[in-house]
């Protein structure tokens, strides 16, 4: 999972696709990328008004249990609020793990994949 996401991410970066206010977070270790998130206009599900989404949410192994992912997470967020977004929106399959950051499940959508995902809102 990791390895299609951090692929996913990085063709989207090489392509240009972040535009206007977009932004990738990342918490760095050195020369290492310990950690990443993103704040885009969309997400994988398809043909729903949220916006803006948490996206690519993901943290290396050997950094974890350090709160980093609420970190970033708290970044973007924070980054959402600035922007005058009131609400934020994270699409995953995870249970019982969003919730503990504050977010509220509100949709529950089937992904291009086929797979239900869950759709989260947190306030900013």
């Amino acid at each position: 999972m990791f390895m299609e996401s951090r692929n996913q991410l990085s063709e989207q970066m090489k392509k240009c696709h972040f535009s206007d206010w977009e932004r990738v977070f990342a918490a760095l270790d050195g020369d290492h990328i310990a950690g990443y998130c993103t704040l885009a206009k969309t997400d994988c599900i398809p043909d729903v008004s949220y916006t803006p989404y948490i996206g690519f949410v993901f943290v290396g192994e050997q950094y974890r249990s350090n709160q980093l992912s609420e970190k970033l997470i708290l970044s973007a967020l924070a980054y959402a609020k600035e922007l005058g977004f009131d609400k934020a929106y994270l699409v995953s399959d995870h249970v019982n793990l969003y919730e503990k950051y504050g977010f509220v499940k509100i949709d529950e959508k089937e992904a291009p994949w086929g797979a239900m995902d869950t759709i989260f809102m947190h306030l900013t």
